[in-house]
């Protein structure tokens, strides 16, 4: 009884606030540096704007939890802010990939044909054969766009629920909505996250130059932590670990689902802070340095470069188009043996490497020609597999 009561009690007293709150500053102000001096040196657009926007997640989910442990009763609208983010982030994680092979052009010269390995650790061994071709991107990229497409959904019916006095956070009993919008939020997420990890078993060998493990583990660890420590406490509810109380006057009652979480957001301050160092490390804004040109430009053009959402727009229209097209290698997979002519690649130069696959990258939606797409810049080179210097390094 006693442990019980100071399991409940100490949530709501100040330590829990102050060490919150100072973890959340701390964590914000270490991020916002980190941003701060990837946008002095943002010599490579195309990386960097994905980086930066990864990184706000910290200052995002640290502020927004701390708000939430200091005002619960408006816990729900800075808990949507912060959800819905999470869901950019996956999606700009994904575009980051892509961007540091050059593309979905480069990463199909390099692994279509090949086979999905099959193995439990990457929940893969009761897929049927799958070889990776364009369809395998496309679905990588639906999978992470959806979640950023059902995520605010959420987050808007949980905030009429919640006015409506019939969400009820935490408490799964089918009479409430907060077991069917956990049920929606979790296929969606999982969906989100398993492309992450189909992508990055396809990928691994590409990105190794590029440290991806750290990456991928700090996206996937900030964004599952929370999640299952939101399960951890509902079942420590459920078992009664966690029981209704009242505060220090007598006054007011607390709930089960309120105490759950204002530990969920306490939780969440603290581990910002250690994000915030390991993504420091992550994602060091100095390797970018050695691009550094004479065409520099303001501050205010990077942030607006960085907040601008035409390249998610554009990923939108492009991927869940009803004419898309195979624009990358013909529209066959490799292990399609009835066209015996090779098929031309299509290169990209450096030029369009810096400015990114986004804006070199951008699908008509009409015309004709297998290849199609905005080429009309001049920078493409089209060549033959006879002509591909295949032996010099990509």
């Amino acid at each position: 009884l006693l442990y019980t009561i100071k399991f409940e009690m100490f949530i709501l007293g100040a330590a829990p606030k102050v060490i919150g709150g100072i973890s959340a500053i701390a964590a914000s102000c270490i991020t916002c540096l980190q941003i701060y001096q990837h946008l002095q040196h943002y010599f490579c657009p195309a990386e960097q704007r994905w980086i930066i926007r990864i990184l706000c997640i910290v200052p995002i989910y640290a502020l927004t939890s701390w708000c939430s442990l200091m005002y619960w009763q408006f816990s729900i609208y800075f808990d949507s802010i912060r959800d819905v983010y999470e869901a950019f982030v996956i999606y700009n994680f994904l575009c980051l990939c892509y961007e540091y092979i050059g593309g979905e052009n480069c990463i199909l010269n390099e692994i279509q044909g090949k086979e999905l390995p099959r193995s439990w650790i990457h929940m893969t061994c009761c897929l049927p054969k799958i070889h990776y071709d364009i369809q395998f991107l496309r679905f990588c990229k639906q999978c992470t766009l959806q979640f950023c497409a059902v995520k605010p959904v959420v987050a808007l019916i949980t905030i009429i629920l919640e006015a409506e006095g019939k969400f009820h956070e935490n408490n799964l009993s089918p009479k409430y909505g907060y077991l069917y919008v956990t049920i929606i939020y979790n296929i969606s997420v999982t969906m989100a996250l398993y492309a992450l990890v189909l992508f990055y078993v396809a990928t691994k060998d590409i990105l190794r130059p590029h440290d991806p493990v750290i990456k991928f583990f700090m996206v996937k660890a900030i964004i599952f932590a929370s999640f299952w420590q939101g399960v951890l406490l509902s079942f420590l509810e459920l078992v009664n670990v966690i029981k209704q109380t009242t505060n220090s006057a007598d006054t007011e009652v607390i709930t089960t689902g309120q105490i759950s979480a204002s530990y969920q957001n306490f939780l969440i301050c603290v581990e910002m802070l250690i994000s915030a160092l390991l993504l420091r490390v992550a994602f060091p804004y100095a390797i970018y340095d050695k691009h550094e040109s004479s065409a520099r430009q303001t501050l205010s053009t990077n942030i607006r470069d960085t907040l601008n959402p035409k390249y998610m727009v554009n990923d939108y229209i492009h991927n869940f188009s009803s004419t898309y097209k195979s624009y990358a290698l013909g529209n066959q997979s490799a292990n399609d043996e009835s066209d015996s002519e090779p098929r031309p690649l299509r290169l990209e130069t450096p030029e369009s490497l810096e400015e990114g696959y986004h804006d070199d990258q951008r699908y008509a939606s009409g015309g004709g020609g297998e290849l199609e797409g905005e080429w009309g810049s001049g920078r493409e080179v089209l060549v033959s597999h006879d002509e591909l210097d295949l032996s010099s390094p990509r």
